[in-house]
């Protein structure tokens, strides 16, 4: 039997193990046609924001604007599900606020981008560090809008990525 990455782990069945092979090698090709035909919204999601991430790191500044719509959402995503929406708006992407609002409303993620709406309006505008200016008011409010947007407003996330994609295949 071939050894691959998950060759280690006994509670993975072969169905598991055979469709996250097909991920990696959806992956690894940037194959949009086979992205396209899985059936899991998780797997095309992880599926796709992986090729993105492939493609920006190959080339900065190369996604198109469908693609950095994906692409800032679901980093946003990401970071506010693995330490709060502050981490991207002030370390990860602080140049794309506004752009990230934008971005949010074009997937349909429109509660989601009032929330980081009203995050943005928190921050200091001469861009320095929110901690080193805030008070535990603005602070209880920006715990209070990660919560919020952690808590996914406008539903799964996985599901808008896939309309929106289905919606803009031609351009990804």
């Amino acid at each position: 039997m071939k050894k691959d990455s998950f060759s280690g782990l006994s509670w993975m069945t072969e169905e598991i193990r055979n469709e996250l092979n097909l991920r990696d090698k959806i992956v690894k090709e940037e194959d949009i046609e086979k992205l396209f035909s899985l059936n899991d919204n998780s797997d095309f999601s992880i599926a796709l924001y992986e090729i993105l991430v492939k493609r920006n790191k190959k080339k900065t500044n190369s996604l198109n604007e469908i693609e950095l719509n994906l692409f800032l959402c679901m980093n946003l995503e990401n970071a506010g599900q693995a330490d709060s929406i502050l981490t991207f708006l002030q370390e990860w992407f602080p140049k794309q606020n506004e752009k990230t609002i934008k971005s949010l409303n074009e997937i349909g993620a429109t509660k989601s981008s009032e929330i980081i709406k009203k995050a943005i309006e928190l921050l200091p505008e001469n861009g320095s560090w929110f901690f080193d200016s805030s008070d535990e008011e603005s602070e209880k409010l920006m715990s209070k809008l990660d919560s919020d947007f952690s808590n996914y407003p406008d539903g799964s996330m996985k599901n808008l990525y896939r309309k929106y994609a289905e919606i803009n295949r031609s351009r990804i």
